[in-house]
């Protein structure tokens, strides 16, 4: 049965075989976004940067504040950094032992800041290219086949605090103190970290995107907005849901608007799809139950992958593995808001849906 370490080391070679497809001669990763994607490459998600030759071994560059966790964590050779106003320098020495004139070097440019750029593109041999939409997207697409048992364990701890959380609800109950009966839940059943703050908001809060949990007491006849991310192995769930504590046919309607919305976006998931369709669809069908426009994309991808885009403008188009969220909202200030939220992988013939608690009572 294969670990992650096994997919992580399935991931590194369609990383080499992108190397040779696009002629580069050497590959330079930054570790960014809390090291999730370090971690289903290197199966850590420590380290500074990730450097790999076509011709030599692979290294990963750690300050000594994190030498021992990634070494013993990665499979690949850990190099420690020996001062961090030097550490470009020392990435660049090695990179540098692999290329020549001529020599071709892949990074992903937007995650360099302008100074980090600027020393590459100065100090590297040969030519730099951007590989943000070519290779990163190939190798960082989705699950690999049989890599989804793990989201699978992950989206029934998002379950399982999601149900936490709708049973914790009582007139008077603090935000802090349901979100904490929610982050109880997870820990509990194994989650080892949690990919954002856990966000409880109540009331007209509710109507917040993003919002936190505070000392707001719950009242009868509000919205309760639960946002959460359990993590275990680097793999990581994000469910939203939003609840009602006791009955109003207006707060119904939003909560129904908003499901039909979630189930019509899911329904059309398969291999071919184009991501913008999507996000049409979830708009549309909240149009036609009269509600606004919502702020933000329909959804993003998971774990640390670079794909699909789901917004108006995405030009992503579903393929077998990718994994992302669904997530359309209607906000109303002052007044309240929902917001439901899925986590769907897309497979051969169309999809499966791994978060499964309840939306609706």
């Amino acid at each position: 049965m294969s670990e992650p370490a096994d997919f992580c080391r399935m991931r590194f070679s369609r990383l080499k075989a992108q190397m040779e497809e696009h002629g580069l001669d050497l590959v330079y990763l930054l570790n960014a976004g809390g090291g999730a994607r370090f971690k289903r490459i290197a199966d850590t998600p420590s380290g500074v940067a990730l450097v790999v030759p076509i011709d030599g071994p692979a290294k990963l560059f750690c300050h000594r504040v994190d030498i021992n966790s990634a070494s013993d964590e990665s499979w690949i050779q850990v190099e420690p950094l020996e001062s961090r106003t030097k550490a470009r320098e020392q990435i660049a020495a090695y990179a540098n032992q692999h290329l020549r004139d001529g020599s071709k070097t892949g990074a992903p440019l937007d995650g360099f800041n302008h100074s980090g750029y600027t020393y590459i593109h100065e100090n590297l041999r040969g030519e730099l290219v951007d590989i943000g939409e070519t290779v990163i997207p190939e190798v960082f697409y989705g699950l690999l086949p049989g890599e989804v048992k793990y989201h699978r364990r992950v989206s029934r701890l998002a379950d399982a605090a999601c149900s936490a959380a709708r049973e914790a609800m009582r007139p008077g109950a603090a935000e802090y103190e349901i979100a904490a009966e929610a982050e109880y839940a997870m820990r509990r059943m194994g989650a080892e970290a949690t990919s954002f703050q856990t966000i409880v908001s109540t009331g007209p809060r509710s109507a917040y995107s993003h919002g936190w949990p505070t000392s707001r007491s719950l009242k009868d006849g509000e919205f309760m907005l639960v946002d959460l991310g359990p993590s275990v192995d680097g793999y990581a769930a994000v469910e939203t849901r939003t609840y009602l504590l006791g009955s109003d046919p207006k707060k119904i309607k939003m909560l129904e608007a908003v499901d039909e919305a979630v189930e019509a976006v899911i329904q059309m998931v398969k291999p071919g799809v184009e991501c913008r369709e999507l996000d049409a669809v979830s708009r549309r069908v909240l149009k036609e139950h009269g509600f606004p426009d919502y702020p933000h994309s329909l959804g993003h991808p998971l774990s640390g992958f670079a794909v699909p885009s789901l917004s108006k403008s995405s030009e992503s188009v579903l393929r077998e593995g990718m994994l992302f969220t669904v997530e359309p909202g209607v906000y109303l200030p002052g007044y309240g808001g929902v917001r439901m939220e899925e986590n769907v992988v897309v497979t051969e013939d169309g999809f499966e849906q791994l978060t499964r608690s309840p939306r609706l009572p």
